[in-house]
């Protein structure tokens, strides 16, 4: 068996991939029957010595290998051989329909055949046009003038005023979030969250050396008491929040809530970042937080998450005194913005792309939050139609680590709250469940109930040895 593996390994060419290698090797020998379903793989370690290249090499491999449902790899026990494959190892298709991951870990859109055909188009019109200057400026700017004029169009749709020359265009929310923070914090200075907040702002954190307090929240998001006890008490910079659609627990604050905020924040000189990267996926919103606060606001939003995926262009309205400040920091951090999808986003916005795109998205989703309705109806916390994810409470007699391997052994792949958790935060029961992964909604059905299935056991007292 690993004979063949070798000879496939001698036989490479230089540059090509050995882990990859060894995955068309092994594929092959489970297409033509040489593995059979239930067969016991070598271990990782007897692999790499025996081929002579190293373990990660082999475990990379194996993983591969198991995310597209050609192996099935239990703790304790070993890799073993779960399904043969139907085509041609060369291109390495498997079952997909049957044994491939569904990915419910990602936030991402619901792509369908009019994202792929209003990107075709635009590709084309842009090829065809004999003039370009997206792709050939070099200068550090702020983003060109009509590309911005198209992201205050923008703004104004959902509901915040801004002007050119208070808007950077950045390439995506979590960047433009990063660019409004380095412009307020110094190290050790004090920044206040959602108590389960995305997790970019923990990272910049990290970076950037502030600390970082969540807040008390409940189904409406952030508490307005707490955050005016903590106003009060301590020396706070900035909040950072996400009125709309809040990740992961899917909150969406109400108006009388967003005023109150507002107040504190102005009362005691806090800033606030207002991350409305959702924002448009609501039909009907309250108006935005940091539309009351024009000295002390910092509101950003993004295609990524409402448009098209891969569209990272965004827009960051700031205070008019900080503009040259932001301004300097964006030119030391990327230079400046990717023009050619600013361009993309710009046509979208004047054609009505975006707006099409955006309404279809919202259909699509509450499509989708029906399934998560119908199969995990009496553990959800949150399921807003109009939101990217789901959040699902884990029944008491499951261990939520234990879970989520569970579900990841049947192919089904959902994100813990772990990456959410502010410091000092306790780790709630629960899951997020993206509903943007790829697959028809059959698979999706398929992979809720999978989900639904596995709630209503009770999880196997070990690991067999």
């Amino acid at each position: 068996m690993m004979e063949h593996w070798r000879k496939a390994l001698d036989a490479a060419r230089g540059g090509e991939s050995k882990y990859k290698i060894l995955v068309q090797a092994i594929a092959a020998d489970i297409d033509d029957g040489t593995l059979a379903e239930g067969t016991r793989l070598p271990p990782q370690r007897e692999v790499g010595h025996k081929l002579g290249i190293s373990v990660q090499t082999v475990t990379n491999a194996y993983k591969e290998l198991e995310q597209h449902g050609a192996i099935r790899c239990e703790v304790g026990r070993g890799s073993f051989v779960a399904k043969r494959v139907t085509e041609k190892v060369a291109s390495y298709m498997l079952d997909r329909a049957e044994r491939s991951l569904i990915d419910f870990s990602i936030a991402r859109l619901v792509y369908t055949d009019a994202h792929d055909e209003a990107w075709r188009s635009a590709c084309g019109a842009l090829a065809a046009q004999a003039d370009q200057p997206w792709m050939r400026a070099c200068r550090p700017i702020a983003g060109f003038e009509h590309h911005r004029a198209a992201g205050v169009e923008w703004l104004a749709g959902l509901g915040m005023t801004a002007s050119i020359e208070t808007l950077l265009i950045t390439n995506g929310a979590s960047h433009a979030q990063f660019l409004a923070l380095a412009s307020l914090v110094n190290p050790g200075d004090v920044v206040l969250t959602d108590s389960l907040t995305d997790h970019g702002v923990i990272g910049s954190a990290q970076v950037l050396g502030f600390t970082l307090k969540g807040l008390d929240s409940d189904e409406y998001g952030i508490q307005p008491d707490h955050f005016e006890d903590m106003c009060a008490n301590e020396r706070i910079t900035a909040l950072v929040c996400t009125p709309n659609l809040n990740n992961p627990t899917g909150a969406v604050m109400p108006d009388s809530r967003r005023r109150a905020i507002s107040r504190i924040a102005e009362r005691y000189g806090v800033y606030v970042i207002e991350d409305d990267v959702f924002g448009a996926l609501l039909a009907q919103r309250p108006p935005p937080i940091t539309s009351h606060l024009p000295e002390l606001g910092f509101y950003l939003t993004s295609f990524t998450k409402s448009v098209l995926t891969g569209l990272r262009t965004g827009y960051l309205s700031m205070p008019r005194r900080l503009a040259l400040r932001v301004e300097s920091i964006l030119r030391v951090n990327s230079w400046m913005a990717t023009p050619l999808l600013a361009e993309v986003a710009t046509r979208w916005i004047a054609d009505g792309t975006a707006i099409r795109l955006v309404e279809l998205q919202r259909e699509r989703l509450a499509m989708r939050h029906r399934s998560v309705e119908e199969h995990l109806g009496e553990f959800t916390l949150s399921n807003h139609p109009s939101a990217l994810s789901a959040w699902v409470g884990v029944p008491k007699h499951w261990q939520l680590d234990s879970l989520v391997e569970q579900l990841r052994h049947r192919l089904v792949a959902v994100t813990a709250p772990d990456p959410f958790l502010t410091p000092g935060t306790p780790r709630p029961s629960a899951i997020r469940i993206c509903l943007g992964a790829d697959g028809s909604d059959v698979r999706i059905n398929g992979a809720l109930a999978t989900i639904a299935n596995v709630f209503r056991q009770y999880p196997q007292v070990h690991h067999y040895l």
